[in-house]
């Protein structure tokens, strides 16, 4: 090897200072962790059926041609979905499918719930009914005589 490049290369090395020591590949593979968020895929919970914690709600103005809306109210077991169901008196089934419901003139004179159901891979659950909201009769259209 040619004296030059053995006096390069002492150079380098007392310019740069002493070699820095190299990790173990055990410590090595933790920084990679760490700096790229990979880590040992942990063993999912077990999945349960959704359970209800705190019923749904039923909030807005319950005048015809007003929209109500239903809350989902609080469950358990992570959810994947909510189905909602509208009930007149809690027993005619008068919407579907939306957390939102329109009020319509045959609701006048009734009271309409909401109930939710909570769907996940474990299996459903339905909540109990939400707040019964009572739409008002609708008023008879006043006469008036004429002279």
């Amino acid at each position: 090897m040619p004296r030059h490049t053995t006096e390069r290369a002492e150079a380098e090395q007392q310019s740069s200072g002493p070699p820095a020591p190299e990790p173990s590949q055990d410590h090595a593979d933790n920084l990679k962790e760490q700096a790229i968020g990979l880590a040992e895929p942990e063993e999912p919970a077990p999945v349960e059926a959704p359970t209800n914690v705190d019923v749904p709600a039923v909030i807005g103005d319950p005048s015809v041609g007003s929209t109500l809306s239903c809350t989902m109210g609080n469950w358990t077991g992570t959810p994947d979905s909510y189905s909602y169901q509208w009930k007149q008196d809690d027993t005619v089934d008068v919407g579907s499918g939306a957390s939102d419901y329109t009020i319509v003139a045959g609701d006048a004179g009734h009271s309409l719930t909401c109930v939710v159901t909570a769907t996940n891979s474990a299996g459903s659950t339905t909540a109990p009914p939400s707040n019964a909201v009572a739409v008002p009769a609708a008023r008879a259209a006043s006469t008036r005589a004429t002279e």
